[in-house]
């Protein structure tokens, strides 16, 4: 019932009612909650700040595209693109470590937890292993991921 509701609601909208505001606010507090990690299992090599200045620029194209889905005037099919766009920009092309065929930087299985989900799996199933080195990696990957869809949001420099 509540899947059909949805599918009306975003059949009948003129602007698709994605709340990036709060999803990227989200990726924001699993950043952080990341960095504690790694310093709480003494991987204090790891340099997050990069990650943390994407989180925060996906947080500002986020905000302008919430005004302009506010406003809704002007191109309405580009918006909404960029809107169907963004997700897809959140997806790596290499995959995982260990488990290419999952490509989300952002939610995916957890390696070692069945089906249940784990927030940037890349970074923190590193930083469960204490593998270092992986961890920088996927934070560069999970950088990049979040400057293409504020990028995708938000094409103005």
């Amino acid at each position: 019932r509540v899947l059909g509701l949805e599918a009306l609601r975003m059949a009948d909208a003129d602007v698709l009612p994605y709340d990036y505001v709060t999803y990227a606010r989200a990726i924001s507090t699993y950043i952080d909650a990341a960095r504690r990690r790694a310093s709480d299992a003494q991987l204090n090599s790891l340099d997050f700040v990069t990650a943390q200045t994407a989180a925060a620029g996906f947080v500002v194209a986020a905000k302008k595209t919430r005004a302009r889905q506010i406003a809704a005037t002007g191109d309405l099919s580009k918006l909404n693109l960029s809107l169907r766009q963004t997700e897809t920009a959140l997806i790596s092309p290499a995959g995982l470590p260990n488990r290419p065929w999952y490509r989300h930087t952002i939610f995916a299985p957890g390696e070692y937890t069945g089906y249940a989900a784990v927030v940037i799996p890349g970074v923190n199933e590193a930083i469960d292993a204490r593998d270092s080195a992986r961890a920088a990696q996927q934070l560069a990957v999970l950088t990049q991921a979040l400057e293409r869809a504020a990028h995708t949001l938000d094409p103005a420099p």
